[in-house]
Protein backbone atom coordinates (compact mmCIF):
# COMPACT_ATOMS: atom_id res chain seq x y z
CA UNK A 1 0.00 0.00 0.00
CA UNK A 2 1.04 3.40 -1.34
CA UNK A 3 1.22 5.38 2.06
CA UNK A 4 1.59 8.69 0.16
CA UNK A 5 -1.33 8.59 -1.90
CA UNK A 6 -3.95 6.46 0.71
CA UNK A 7 -6.81 8.11 1.46
CA UNK A 8 -8.51 6.19 4.50
CA UNK A 9 -12.15 7.51 3.48
CA UNK A 10 -12.46 5.87 1.06
CA UNK A 11 -12.12 2.30 2.57
CA UNK A 12 -15.69 1.01 2.78
CA UNK A 13 -17.12 -2.54 4.06
CA UNK A 14 -17.37 -5.37 1.53
CA UNK A 15 -20.22 -6.50 3.89
CA UNK A 16 -22.46 -5.29 6.83
CA UNK A 17 -24.95 -7.09 9.28
CA UNK A 18 -26.56 -6.03 12.73
CA UNK A 19 -26.61 -9.41 15.14
CA UNK A 20 -29.09 -9.87 18.52
CA UNK A 21 -26.69 -11.50 20.92
CA UNK A 22 -28.31 -13.14 24.34
CA UNK A 23 -29.32 -10.13 26.14
CA UNK A 24 -31.07 -8.69 23.04
CA UNK A 25 -28.41 -6.28 22.86
CA UNK A 26 -27.72 -5.31 18.84
CA UNK A 27 -24.42 -5.14 17.34
CA UNK A 28 -23.29 -3.27 14.10
CA UNK A 29 -20.54 -5.28 12.13
CA UNK A 30 -18.10 -4.80 9.11
CA UNK A 31 -16.22 -7.06 6.65
CA UNK A 32 -13.55 -6.26 4.84
CA UNK A 33 -11.65 -8.52 2.05
CA UNK A 34 -11.49 -12.63 2.58
CA UNK A 35 -9.12 -14.96 3.33
CA UNK A 36 -7.99 -15.95 7.07
CA UNK A 37 -9.75 -13.78 9.93
CA UNK A 38 -8.74 -11.08 11.58
CA UNK A 39 -10.78 -9.18 14.06
CA UNK A 40 -10.20 -5.79 14.81
CA UNK A 41 -11.57 -4.58 18.59
CA UNK A 42 -11.43 -0.83 18.56
CA UNK A 43 -10.83 1.88 21.09
CA UNK A 44 -13.55 2.98 23.50
CA UNK A 45 -16.30 5.03 21.53
CA UNK A 46 -14.36 5.19 18.11
CA UNK A 47 -15.69 2.79 15.01
CA UNK A 48 -13.92 1.19 11.79
CA UNK A 49 -12.42 4.19 9.89
CA UNK A 50 -10.35 4.55 12.79
CA UNK A 51 -8.67 1.51 11.68
CA UNK A 52 -8.70 2.20 8.03
CA UNK A 53 -5.09 2.01 7.60
CA UNK A 54 -4.91 -1.21 9.25
CA UNK A 55 -7.92 -2.66 7.73
CA UNK A 56 -6.39 -1.47 3.49
CA UNK A 57 -2.77 -2.94 5.06
CA UNK A 58 -4.99 -6.50 5.75
CA UNK A 59 -7.78 -6.62 3.17
CA UNK A 60 -6.06 -8.26 -0.10
CA UNK A 61 -4.88 -11.29 2.49
CA UNK A 62 -7.44 -11.62 5.47
CA UNK A 63 -11.14 -11.07 6.30
CA UNK A 64 -10.92 -8.65 8.43
CA UNK A 65 -13.78 -8.45 10.78
CA UNK A 66 -14.92 -4.96 13.28
CA UNK A 67 -17.47 -4.63 15.30
CA UNK A 68 -19.74 -1.68 16.99
CA UNK A 69 -19.05 -1.79 20.74
CA UNK A 70 -22.51 -2.03 22.63
CA UNK A 71 -24.31 1.20 23.16
CA UNK A 72 -21.59 2.66 20.88
CA UNK A 73 -22.19 3.60 17.01
CA UNK A 74 -25.39 2.16 15.75
CA UNK A 75 -24.97 -0.87 17.94
CA UNK A 76 -27.94 -0.54 20.88
CA UNK A 77 -28.28 -1.64 24.62
CA UNK A 78 -31.20 -3.74 25.28
CA UNK A 79 -31.84 -1.59 28.40
CA UNK A 80 -29.56 1.53 29.45
CA UNK A 81 -28.05 -0.58 32.11
CA UNK A 82 -27.03 -3.43 30.36
CA UNK A 83 -23.66 -4.76 31.46
CA UNK A 84 -20.62 -3.18 29.41
CA UNK A 85 -18.33 -4.96 30.77
CA UNK A 86 -14.72 -6.02 29.13
CA UNK A 87 -15.82 -9.74 29.59
CA UNK A 88 -19.42 -8.86 27.78
CA UNK A 89 -17.59 -7.26 25.34
CA UNK A 90 -15.64 -10.22 24.53
CA UNK A 91 -18.84 -12.24 24.71
CA UNK A 92 -20.16 -10.28 21.57
CA UNK A 93 -17.28 -11.00 19.86
CA UNK A 94 -17.37 -14.64 20.26
CA UNK A 95 -21.03 -14.53 19.16
CA UNK A 96 -20.22 -12.36 16.44
CA UNK A 97 -17.83 -15.32 15.47
CA UNK A 98 -20.08 -17.48 15.77
CA UNK A 99 -22.73 -15.43 13.36
CA UNK A 100 -20.19 -15.24 10.88
CA UNK A 101 -19.15 -19.12 11.45
CA UNK A 102 -15.51 -18.23 11.87
CA UNK A 103 -13.67 -21.20 13.92
CA UNK A 104 -10.40 -19.12 14.56
CA UNK A 105 -9.23 -15.45 14.17
CA UNK A 106 -6.54 -13.18 15.22
CA UNK A 107 -7.57 -10.56 16.92
CA UNK A 108 -6.16 -7.07 16.93
CA UNK A 109 -7.24 -4.82 19.92
CA UNK A 110 -5.82 -0.65 19.81
CA UNK A 111 -6.13 0.67 23.65
CA UNK A 112 -9.58 -0.67 24.89
CA UNK A 113 -9.50 -3.35 21.94
CA UNK A 114 -6.49 -5.34 23.41
CA UNK A 115 -8.28 -5.65 26.96
CA UNK A 116 -11.62 -6.70 25.19
CA UNK A 117 -9.40 -9.32 23.04
CA UNK A 118 -7.54 -10.48 26.28
CA UNK A 119 -10.64 -11.05 27.60
CA UNK A 120 -11.20 -13.86 24.81
CA UNK A 121 -8.47 -14.77 24.93
CA UNK A 122 -9.12 -15.73 28.80
CA UNK A 123 -12.39 -17.27 27.55
CA UNK A 124 -11.84 -19.04 24.40
CA UNK A 125 -7.70 -19.28 23.90
CA UNK A 126 -8.31 -22.06 21.01
CA UNK A 127 -10.35 -19.38 18.94
CA UNK A 128 -7.38 -16.95 18.61
CA UNK A 129 -5.14 -17.73 16.37
CA UNK A 130 -3.11 -14.74 17.00
CA UNK A 131 -3.24 -11.41 18.91
CA UNK A 132 -1.76 -8.20 18.68
CA UNK A 133 -1.84 -5.73 21.30
CA UNK A 134 -1.93 -2.06 19.61
CA UNK A 135 -1.07 0.60 22.01
CA UNK A 136 -3.08 -0.55 24.83
CA UNK A 137 -2.78 -1.98 28.49
CA UNK A 138 -3.37 -5.54 29.62
CA UNK A 139 -5.41 -3.96 32.43
CA UNK A 140 -6.03 -0.93 34.96
CA UNK A 141 -4.60 1.54 32.55
CA UNK A 142 -5.31 4.73 34.70
CA UNK A 143 -2.96 2.91 37.18
CA UNK A 144 -0.32 1.81 34.80
CA UNK A 145 -0.03 5.49 33.13
CA UNK A 146 -0.31 8.09 36.48
CA UNK A 147 1.35 7.89 40.03
CA UNK A 148 -1.33 6.36 41.95
CA UNK A 149 -2.91 9.16 43.53
CA UNK A 150 -3.17 10.64 40.00
CA UNK A 151 -4.79 7.41 38.52
CA UNK A 152 -7.46 7.14 41.50
CA UNK A 153 -8.57 10.87 41.05
CA UNK A 154 -9.06 10.04 37.45
CA UNK A 155 -10.84 6.64 38.25
CA UNK A 156 -13.37 9.14 40.87
CA UNK A 157 -13.55 11.88 38.10
CA UNK A 158 -14.49 9.71 35.64
CA UNK A 159 -17.78 7.89 38.49
CA UNK A 160 -18.41 11.91 39.32
CA UNK A 161 -18.63 12.40 35.28
CA UNK A 162 -21.41 9.87 35.38
CA UNK A 163 -23.49 11.26 37.89
CA UNK A 164 -23.48 14.19 35.46
CA UNK A 165 -22.90 13.54 32.20
CA UNK A 166 -23.68 16.37 30.22
CA UNK A 167 -20.47 18.26 31.63
CA UNK A 168 -18.70 15.65 29.75
CA UNK A 169 -20.63 16.47 27.16
CA UNK A 170 -19.56 20.35 26.44
CA UNK A 171 -16.17 20.04 25.64
CA UNK A 172 -16.59 16.94 23.31
CA UNK A 173 -19.12 19.07 21.13
CA UNK A 174 -16.86 22.15 21.10
CA UNK A 175 -14.09 19.76 20.08
CA UNK A 176 -16.29 18.71 16.79
CA UNK A 177 -17.08 22.59 16.55
CA UNK A 178 -13.30 23.45 16.17
CA UNK A 179 -11.46 20.29 15.00
CA UNK A 180 -7.91 22.90 14.57
CA UNK A 181 -8.20 24.35 18.23
CA UNK A 182 -8.98 21.09 19.57
CA UNK A 183 -6.22 19.36 18.13
CA UNK A 184 -3.69 22.16 18.42
CA UNK A 185 -4.89 21.78 22.43
CA UNK A 186 -4.51 17.96 22.62
CA UNK A 187 -1.75 17.68 20.59
CA UNK A 188 0.54 20.50 23.04
CA UNK A 189 -0.80 18.16 25.88
CA UNK A 190 0.55 14.98 23.90
CA UNK A 191 -2.25 13.24 23.78
CA UNK A 192 -1.64 12.79 20.12
CA UNK A 193 0.88 13.85 17.37
CA UNK A 194 1.20 16.17 14.90
CA UNK A 195 1.48 14.12 12.17
CA UNK A 196 -1.43 11.94 12.91
CA UNK A 197 -3.63 11.67 10.26
CA UNK A 198 -5.80 14.56 10.55
CA UNK A 199 -9.15 13.03 8.42
CA UNK A 200 -8.94 9.58 10.92
CA UNK A 201 -8.67 11.48 14.10
CA UNK A 202 -11.51 13.83 13.29
CA UNK A 203 -13.77 11.27 12.75
CA UNK A 204 -12.58 9.39 16.12
CA UNK A 205 -13.45 12.55 18.38
CA UNK A 206 -16.68 12.96 15.85
CA UNK A 207 -17.40 9.44 17.03
CA UNK A 208 -16.84 9.74 20.43
CA UNK A 209 -18.63 12.88 21.07
CA UNK A 210 -21.92 11.19 19.47
CA UNK A 211 -21.48 8.26 22.11
CA UNK A 212 -23.96 8.31 24.96
CA UNK A 213 -22.47 9.80 27.44
CA UNK A 214 -23.38 7.80 30.64
CA UNK A 215 -22.80 4.15 28.15
CA UNK A 216 -19.33 6.14 27.51
CA UNK A 217 -18.77 6.84 31.34
CA UNK A 218 -19.83 3.51 32.46
CA UNK A 219 -17.93 1.88 29.94
CA UNK A 220 -14.86 3.85 30.88
CA UNK A 221 -14.99 2.78 34.85
CA UNK A 222 -15.00 -0.82 33.57
CA UNK A 223 -11.92 -0.44 31.18
CA UNK A 224 -10.37 1.21 34.55
CA UNK A 225 -11.60 -1.73 36.85
CA UNK A 226 -10.28 -4.24 34.55
CA UNK A 227 -7.21 -6.20 34.88
CA UNK A 228 -6.24 -9.35 32.63
CA UNK A 229 -2.74 -9.65 33.88
CA UNK A 230 -3.03 -13.14 34.97
CA UNK A 231 -4.29 -14.11 31.25
CA UNK A 232 -1.07 -12.77 29.72
CA UNK A 233 1.62 -16.32 30.68
CA UNK A 234 -0.51 -18.67 29.58
CA UNK A 235 -1.22 -16.95 25.31
CA UNK A 236 0.07 -19.69 23.51
CA UNK A 237 -0.26 -18.31 19.89
CA UNK A 238 1.78 -15.77 18.33
CA UNK A 239 1.75 -12.54 19.26
CA UNK A 240 2.87 -8.69 18.80
CA UNK A 241 3.24 -5.94 21.56
CA UNK A 242 3.39 -2.66 19.87
CA UNK A 243 3.29 1.32 21.81
CA UNK A 244 4.56 4.15 21.29
CA UNK A 245 7.42 6.00 22.72
CA UNK A 246 5.29 9.19 23.85
CA UNK A 247 1.87 6.99 24.53
CA UNK A 248 1.62 8.60 28.36
CA UNK A 249 -2.00 6.60 28.50
CA UNK A 250 -0.71 3.53 27.75
CA UNK A 251 3.33 3.91 28.28
CA UNK A 252 6.21 1.81 27.02
CA UNK A 253 7.00 0.24 30.18
CA UNK A 254 3.43 -1.31 30.35
CA UNK A 255 4.08 -2.55 26.95
CA UNK A 256 7.47 -3.84 28.09
CA UNK A 257 5.91 -5.51 30.55
CA UNK A 258 2.96 -7.32 28.27
CA UNK A 259 5.05 -8.53 25.82
CA UNK A 260 7.81 -10.33 28.68
CA UNK A 261 4.94 -12.01 30.27
CA UNK A 262 3.86 -13.33 26.63
CA UNK A 263 5.73 -16.56 25.83
CA UNK A 264 7.95 -15.54 22.42
CA UNK A 265 5.94 -12.08 22.04
CA UNK A 266 7.21 -9.66 19.52
CA UNK A 267 7.72 -5.76 21.14
CA UNK A 268 7.72 -2.66 18.70
CA UNK A 269 7.79 0.50 19.70
CA UNK A 270 7.26 3.20 17.47
CA UNK A 271 9.63 6.32 18.59
CA UNK A 272 7.91 9.44 19.26
CA UNK A 273 4.32 7.59 18.36
CA UNK A 274 1.65 8.80 20.83
CA UNK A 275 -1.59 6.86 21.79
CA UNK A 276 -2.00 7.38 18.07
CA UNK A 277 0.67 5.84 16.73
CA UNK A 278 -1.49 3.26 14.80
CA UNK A 279 -2.06 6.78 12.71
CA UNK A 280 0.44 8.75 13.03
CA UNK A 281 3.25 5.90 11.85
CA UNK A 282 0.70 3.10 10.14
CA UNK A 283 3.73 1.89 7.80
CA UNK A 284 5.92 -0.13 10.30
CA UNK A 285 3.46 -1.11 12.29
CA UNK A 286 1.24 -2.44 9.50
CA UNK A 287 4.07 -4.62 8.05
CA UNK A 288 4.33 -6.25 11.25
CA UNK A 289 0.66 -7.03 11.25
CA UNK A 290 1.00 -8.18 8.09
CA UNK A 291 4.52 -10.75 9.44
CA UNK A 292 2.01 -11.90 12.18
CA UNK A 293 -0.80 -12.88 10.04
CA UNK A 294 1.85 -15.08 8.33
CA UNK A 295 2.79 -16.56 11.34
CA UNK A 296 -0.24 -17.27 12.85
CA UNK A 297 -1.77 -18.84 9.64
CA UNK A 298 1.49 -19.63 7.79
Amino acid sequence: MDDSSFDPRLVRPDREGVIAVDDRTTLRYQEFGSGPAVVLANGIGVRWPGLAWQIAALRDRCRVVCWDYRGMGPSRLASPDADVSMGRQADDALALLDRLRIDRAIFGGWSMGVQVSLEVLRRRPERVAGFAALLGAYGRPFRGAFPSPVARATEALFAALLRVPQLAQAPLDLAVALPDVAFALLHRVLFVGADADRRVFDDNVRWVAQTDRRVYLRTMLELAGHDARDVLAGIGCPALVVCGSRDHLTPPHVAREMADAIRGAEYLELPGASHFGLIEQPGPLNVRLRDLVRRAYG
